[in-house]
């Protein structure tokens, strides 16, 4: 699978890559502005968001899947979110309180689990995957 496009990802906490696989969750909020579309990975880092698993019901949120990429979707938009448009949207990004000085929503579609989760350590924002990673996730993933 050499030569391919990078791929890229995305770490995002639990409970909230969870309620993204499940479909609960399809816009993902950001303090920055991101111009990227299409495919990347959703990684999701060791820690834990442990005030919004208790809100969500998650009654044992270090079950859930930690340290590794775990879906791919497609970003197909990214939003400047003010007041109004952040209460409109609650029910796709499910954050009760806005975020302070501007955010951002990126719109995500086709969200699809891995068949075996990669185990890979995050970074902040975009962060490429090296080409060995990218293959078992794109095996993983049957694409």
């Amino acid at each position: 699978m050499q030569d391919m496009e990078p791929l890229v990802a995305l770490s995002i906490r639990q409970p909230w890559i969870d309620m993204i696989v499940r479909g609960s969750k399809t816009i993902e909020i950001r303090t920055w502005k991101g111009e990227r579309r299409g495919l990347i990975a959703l990684h999701a880092p060791r820690r834990i968001d442990f005030n919004a698993a208790y809100f969500y019901g998650y009654k044992y949120p270090w079950t859930l899947p930690r340290g590794k990429i775990i879906a791919l979707a497609e970003i197909v938009d990214t939003i400047d979110l003010d007041v109004k448009s952040w209460i409109e949207l609650v029910d796709k990004h499910r954050q009760p309180l806005p975020v302070a000085d501007g955010a951002y929503g990126v719109l995500l579609e086709n969200v699809r689990p891995l068949e075996r989760p990669v185990i890979y350590r995050g970074r902040q924002k975009f962060f490429p995957l090296p080409d060995n990673i990218r293959d078992l996730v794109l095996q993983s993933a049957r694409l």
